[in-house]
Order: structure tokens, then C-alpha cells, then sequence
């Protein structure tokens, strides 16, 4: 579903959460999935496509949840996560 119409639902009361996951194994991209109050789910599409929206950031997806309206946001990271910062060196 694109960002403009899961925005509507969620003003009108449609969803109930959201989660970041992972797009595919390698867990370098995200998807971003909506739950509704009826137990549906969906994933966030390309605004003129109906492909899902990969995200290379997890930023990223976390910001356009938060553009939708959550204020909680469900993280689903896979076993072998690897965080994104790199390690500061003490100088």
C-alpha cells in the first residue's frame, strides 16, 4: 500500500501497528509492514508501482513510519544482525 493512503488509514483508526523487517535474508534492505485492526498486514509499496519499497537505511523506514503517525515501531532483526554504525576508535 503507498504512504499517502496507509496515512488516511491510520487517521482514521485503521491500523494498529507497524514493524520494520527485514526485505530479504542478507539484511541489508527493510520493508515496512502495517497491521490493521481487522488482523491484516501490508507492506509499504513504491508510490507509482505496486513493488514493495526496499529501504537501504533502516533509518529510513523508521521515518516514513513515523510519518504515517506511529509512535511505536516494531524492529524484527534477523540472527546475524549487524548494527550499521562503525566502531569509534579512541584517540
Amino acid at each position: 500500500m503507498r504512504l499517502k493512503m496507509l496515512k488516511e488509514l491510520f487517521s482514521a483508526g485503521v491500523l494498529t501497528g507497524v514493524t520494520v523487517e527485514p526485505f530479504c535474508a542478507d539484511a541489508q534492505s527493510w520493508k515496512l509492514r502495517v497491521h490493521k485492526v481487522n488482523g491484516e498486514s501490508a507492506v509499504v509499496t513504491v508510490a507509482a508501482k505496486s513493488e514493495v519499497k526496499v529501504y537501504i537505511r533502516l533509518n529510513a523506514a523508521l521515518m516514513d513510519a513515523h510519518r504515517l503517525g506511529f509512535r511505536d515501531i516494531a524492529i524484527s532483526l534477523p540472527e546475524d544482525f549487524k548494527h550499521e554504525d562503525s566502531q569509534r576508535s579512541h584517540a
